[in-house]
């Protein structure tokens, strides 16, 4: 079996690749805008061909030979423009696509932002005649424990809380990583949508008393401002501000049993992630 990573290089895409190449696949190839990045992250044994995703030629030839192509691609304005042309660019090649997404409730036409993005690749890609499977995470423990709530913690002292009382059934990235690295591989969930979760909803209150700490209340708006004056995009502060709001509506509070009904096993606990941060810390 051959794969090909378009965004290999980010928070998922590494432990995808750990994850083929612990199944022992054949080949396991990398299209990146930036090799030397991608040999920091990647683990030994993949195949790095450096390139533009948004050049039909280069996406063609790295596509050359492989069975599954892995499409993920960075949290951008244009982010739908370009993950079209690739999916366009891979109908010359009998490839299936593995689609990454973002969280279920999220992904409609007036979702915030980039979930609006996702849903209209995902409409393309469902009727292109492409064989594909749609993959759904909701929110990254990495993401917003690990890079969100963590650093504010380290800086002030506590955990800014935008969503309330609201929980989130967070997902380990280790998981989503080693759910698509199946779903290339095995072609058994073609033509549907895995919906990844944790075990179950966990609020910002839990997760600041696991760690020791309080919580400080803010609301949407607030995180919108703030994004805005450290310079980020409107868009992009926009695109944030609805995804706290959808938080804080609870419509991040489902959970699903695909994780454990695509590996036979648990989707790891935020208890275990919040354990191996506070190690970290105290190794630091």
């Amino acid at each position: 079996m051959a794969v090909l990573l378009i965004g290999g290089t980010g928070t998922v895409g590494p432990h995808v690749a750990r994850a083929l190449l612990r199944r022992g696949d054949d080949l396991v190839r990398v299209l990146t805008r930036d090799a030397g990045r991608a040999a920091q992250v990647l683990p030994p044994g993949c195949q790095v061909v450096e390139g533009d995703p948004g050049d039909d030629d280069t996406v063609m030839a790295a596509a050359t030979g492989v069975d599954t192509v892995f499409l993920l691609t960075a949290h951008d304005h244009d982010m739908s423009d370009l993950q079209l042309r690739i999916i366009r660019a891979l109908r010359r090649h009998n490839v299936r696509i593995v689609k990454l997404s973002g969280t279920s409730t999220a992904i409609n036409p007036d979702g915030p932002y980039t979930c609006r993005q996702h849903w209209e690749v995902e409409q393309v890609l469902v009727n292109s005649g492409q064989p594909f499977t749609i993959v759904r995470p909701n929110a990254f423990m990495q993401t917003l424990i690990g890079a969100i709530m963590l650093p504010a913690l380290r800086a002030t002292g506590r955990i800014p809380n935008a969503i309330g009382d609201a929980g989130i059934s967070f997902v380990d990235a280790r998981d989503i990583g080693d759910v698509c690295a199946l779903l290339l591989t095995e072609d058994r969930w073609t033509g549907q949508t895995v919906v990844l979760t944790g075990a179950r909803a966990v609020t910002y209150h839990e997760i600041a008393g696991l760690l020791g700490a309080e919580t400080v209340d803010i609301t949407p708006a607030d995180v919108r401002a703030s994004l805005l004056e450290r310079g980020m995009p409107r868009w992009e502060a926009e695109h944030f501000q609805e995804m706290y709001q959808l938080f804080r509506d609870r419509q991040s509070e489902f959970v699903t049993p695909d994780v454990e009904h695509v590996l036979g096993r648990p989707a790891r606990p935020v208890e275990d992630y919040l354990h191996e941060c506070q190690e970290a810390l105290t190794t630091a």
